[in-house]
């Protein structure tokens, strides 16, 4: 399965957000025994290294020398003597994800996953629980990034920042766990584990986002920024939500109309911008407010329907071609990550 993403290059605002901690679930360092490797541990070592290398102190618990991050470090200290001016935007974020890759003894894609990648995945509120994010650690809103594929570590496409309390609601849990909770969240009409029933289905959806082998519902959210999506109608329901952001959206809606194979197809879409065109017209104009508006007007039941009927008609190959030729939502780009674009993401646009 092959993968593609919509995406924004980082705005001001984001480039110049506070730098935090965010080793938030593995807060605990490892144990003396685990640390004592001296130089042997070269992933621990570089991330010592890096962090003298940008003028940045260790955390105080591996300030000692049976430490391999102190190791790395007091080399790179040795080596150079020139004062350093702040990080640049996202060196703090990288380090500490780096780091909280290493005390979990998971993957970090390296070659991808730079200080300027991080910086893009910020956001101002939790995608699952809608609250603000905050930078106080311990904080329920605190902010933190984590793998909605665990299997692949900390890697390029399923990385995302969401609050502490969405974090760990998550870990540990399967697909279908995260439903079930959602289910009883529902039934008991009360929040389970600090997330309400919609919160866990946002939650759900975020995780069908990027498995392969899940059932393509209806998305519940907007994909965050270049989160690879796993299958094409999910993908293109993005770029139809997207759409909806700008005045002129009809007819933008109108080319994804012209360019479908076959009749019944074309009468799918007419029939879908109908039924979209009264929470279109709602939608706010900028914020959070617009993003939450256009990812609630797929709650809306009629939508859904004829959601459901034009996806039907379309196999993937062929979402996958109207994605390459469709004109891609103002300030996004539509990118493939693998040469047969099994599935797409959307990606802010420098």
């Amino acid at each position: 399965m092959t993968t593609a993403s919509l995406h924004t290059a980082p705005t001001a605002a984001q480039t110049a957000a506070p730098q935090i901690q965010l080793s938030l679930l593995a807060p605990e360092p490892l144990a003396p025994q685990a640390l004592a490797q001296g130089g042997g541990d070269e992933i621990a070592w570089q991330i010592g290294f890096d962090h003298a290398r940008h003028g940045l102190p260790l955390p105080s618990a591996h300030l000692h020398e049976g430490s391999p991050l102190f190791n790395g470090w007091q080399t790179a200290l040795n080596r150079q003597s020139q004062r350093h001016r702040d990080p640049a935007p996202g060196v703090r974020r990288w380090l500490a994800l780096r780091l909280q890759a290493w005390q979990e003894g998971v993957a970090f894609e390296d070659q991808l996953l730079t200080p300027h990648y991080l910086v893009q995945l910020d956001t101002s509120h939790c995608p699952i629980t809608r609250e603000e994010l905050h930078d106080e650690v311990g904080h329920t809103g605190q902010r933190t990034i984590v793998s909605l594929l665990p299997a692949q570590g900390y890697a390029a496409g399923c990385l995302v920042m969401m609050s502490r309390v969405a974090a760990l609601a998550l870990r540990d849990r399967s697909l279908a766990g995260i439903r079930e909770r959602g289910l009883a969240a529902a039934h008991a009409a009360t929040p389970l584990d600090g997330l309400d029933a919609m919160a866990w289905a946002r939650l759900a959806s975020l995780i069908e986002a990027v498995s392969p082998e899940a059932v393509a519902n209806v998305q519940r959210l907007l994909p965050p920024n270049r989160l690879h999506l796993a299958n094409p109608s999910q993908a293109l329901q993005a770029w139809v939500t997207r759409q909806l952001a700008h005045s002129g959206w009809s007819h933008r809606l109108l080319a994804l109309h012209d360019a479908l194979p076959g009749e019944a197809a074309r009468q799918a879409a007419s029939s879908l911008s109908a039924a979209l065109a009264p929470h279109a017209l709602q939608v706010p104009v900028t914020g959070m407010a617009q993003r939450w508006a256009l990812e609630d007007l797929w709650l809306d039941e009629r939508v859904q329907r004829r959601w459901t009927a034009l996806v039907s008609l379309l196999s993937p190959l062929t979402i996958e071609r109207l994605l390459r030729q469709l004109p891609p939502p103002q300030g996004w780009t539509v990118e493939s990550h693998h040469a047969s674009f099994r599935s797409a993401a959307l990606a802010k646009a420098a």
